[in-house]
């Protein structure tokens, strides 16, 4: 281990490790126009009120919003879920330059963690897509936690 103060590094997935950002936009509208095109989350909305929410909580935010009744949360949910792992396999590829950060700071006896607002799947299909999974020691999804970021929870976690 390294005789620095840090010892351990945390990361998000989400728009740090992965471009995945506008894959979770895109892919939770194709699953709300399935339940009805009125449900959908225009562009000023996403940043303005959803942007790195985890779905459930965007969900329950359009009930309130824009009535999205919740007996189609649980098919809106594994609809994006299936979506976003689709779509992740297909445009999300390995990151040489990122490969080649974290491996650096592995070598200088970093721990390397990932906190990510993403469902556990997500993640580690992520960082395998990305190439990071080698230099990360652990990672912890919105599934291991109560109260998603922005809460600290995770980071608690992660720093315990």
């Amino acid at each position: 281990m390294n005789n620095k103060k840090i010892k351990l590094i945390i990361f998000d997935l989400d728009g740090v490790l992965m471009d995945a950002k506008e894959i979770h936009y895109e892919t939770l509208n194709r699953a709300l126009a399935k339940v009805g095109e009125q449900y959908v989350i225009n562009r000023e909305e996403h940043l303005r009120f959803y942007d790195g929410l985890p779905t459930l909580t965007k969900l329950n935010k359009l009930y309130y919003e824009k009535g999205l009744l919740h007996k189609f949360h649980n098919d809106i949910y594994m609809d994006k879920q299936a979506f976003t792992s689709d779509v992740i396999k297909e445009v999300i590829t390995e990151d040489v330059r990122l490969k080649g950060v974290l491996k650096q700071l592995k070598n200088d006896g970093y721990i390397i963690y990932v906190a990510s607002n993403s469902i556990r799947e997500t993640v580690k299909l992520g960082l395998y897509k990305t190439g990071l999974i080698e230099y990360v020691d652990y990672y912890m999804s919105n599934n291991d936690v109560t109260n998603s970021k922005p809460h600290p929870e995770i980071y608690l976690k992660c720093m315990i």
